[in-house]
């Protein structure tokens, strides 16, 4: 394995989010940097980041990033590291420091990871004094790397940090081959968060900003999509290490003891089935995964949060009837009555996963895993769209898509450990 100095790279996508990320870097990140060494790059086309990011470790110069883009440049530059390539060389470092300036539209990564607005005091010596708060909020991360670099000869405790979790998503055909594969590093979805995503790319021109995907819920808020689910632990396979949000105890509990070849079957139809590595919230203030804060798993833990809203368990419903034969106005319903009344409560502070239906039972399903496998059934589709941090796939008819947290028994991926300052 070569020897890598100390360079940054810093990838600069100007067609993130409000398109600022360019003069934002040269008012606020770069005079950060003085006195360490780095790279200036900026993005051309979609996919470049990931080029630039493996061009830069391949080149042995360096292995720190810093990302001045949305999730969805991170999500190229893990792809480009992370995924092997029979024509190209893998990358030669197992470690990378990953440093985030947010410019995207929801930068839910950066949104979970800096969750306080205000500076760590310890790193406020680097502040500017005519910095304003929102541009201070921004450079928490680049405040951190920076503080660490400068103070690491020092330093009797290490910087606080954190170990990124990355989530595969493979697509399969009928016969069951991988057709496809990418990695995730904020959310994994399938049913109406993935429909939404869907279509709020179409709306991306029309409706700029985060309100193009409440306009996208809206429209796909009655659509169920028709599925079997399993989800498995610790081992990859079974239901072994899966565990529960139980609202009546505030706790992640044990889905029970299962037997060697036992797997967690659930049936469709569905509305929503999402899953998260490494945040509590897709938006700023949408705690979806709250519990992943609330009730963190250990740093470094191999496991993802995942949400399920099935029509099926409400009282009184049509649970074996398919979802094609429930009336339009029944979806529409069960949509603005109960999934509509889940999301939003999300942006109560994550209250969504305590509501509970007459009989006690939880209206969200909440498991904490190791992954997931998403069969759909029919040849509807909507069913079949899986998105991976933004970006949809369509399985084929009769395939699957698998999803798993990476770890050294996962083959054909670089075995990546991704560290943040906090």
């Amino acid at each position: 394995m070569r020897t890598h100095s100390d360079k940054l790279l810093v990838i600069v996508n100007p067609a993130s989010g409000s398109k600022q990320a360019v003069i934002d870097v040269a008012a606020f990140v770069l005079p950060l940097l003085k006195g360490i060494k780095y790279q200036l790059a900026t993005t051309e086309a979609p996919g470049h980041a990931g080029v630039l990011a493996r061009e830069f470790i391949l080149s042995g110069e360096g292995s720190s990033i810093l990302v001045a883009g949305g999730d969805g440049t991170v999500h190229e530059v893990a792809n480009a590291l992370v995924l092997q390539d029979s024509e190209a060389p893998n990358t030669p470092v197992n470690d990378l420091t990953l440093v985030l300036f947010p410019s995207g539209t929801a930068n839910a990564l950066y949104a979970s990871l800096y969750s306080k607005v205000a500076p760590n005091p310890s790193h406020e010596y680097l502040i500017p004094p005519d910095t304003d708060a929102q541009a201070a909020y921004r450079l928490k991360s680049v405040l951190a790397f920076v503080h660490s670099r400068r103070s690491a000869k020092g330093l009797e405790q290490p910087e606080p940090s954190r170990q990124l979790s990355l989530a595969l998503t493979e697509i399969l055909d009928v016969t069951g081959l991988v057709i496809e594969r990418l990695v995730g590093i904020v959310v994994n979805s399938t049913s109406l968060h993935a429909a939404i995503l869907h279509t709020a790319e179409q709306l991306r021109d029309s409706i700029p900003g985060l309100e193009r995907f409440k306009v996208a819920a809206q429209m796909n808020m009655a659509q169920w999509y028709t599925s079997q689910v399993r989800i498995f632990g610790s081992d990859g396979r079974t239901a072994n290490g899966v565990g529960v949000y139980d609202p009546s105890r505030d706790e992640i509990v044990s889905v029970g003891s299962h037997a060697d070849d036992s797997v967690l079957t659930l049936e469709g139809p569905f509305s929503y089935f999402l899953s998260t590595v490494n945040v509590d919230r897709l938006e700023p203030t949408f705690y979806i995964t709250a519990p992943f804060t609330t009730h963190a798993p250990p740093d470094g833990s191999k496991t993802m949060e995942i949400v399920i809203l099935r029509p099926g368990r409400e009282p009184n419903s049509l649970e074996h009837t398919e979802a094609a034969e429930i009336a339009a106005s029944e979806r529409e319903r069960f949509g603005k009555e109960v999934a509509m009344k889940a999301l939003f409560a999300a942006y109560d502070k994550g209250s969504h996963i305590g509501l509970t239906y007459p009989n006690g039972e939880p209206i969200v399903e909440y498991y904490r895993a190791r992954g997931w496998e998403w069969m759909p059934e029919g040849d509807g589709e909507a069913s079949r769209l899986v998105c991976i941090d933004g970006t949809v796939k369509e399985v084929p008819a009769g395939g699957k898509a698998r999803c798993r947290v990476i770890s050294s028994d996962v083959e054909g991926v670089q075995d990546l450990t991704v560290k943040v300052y906090l």
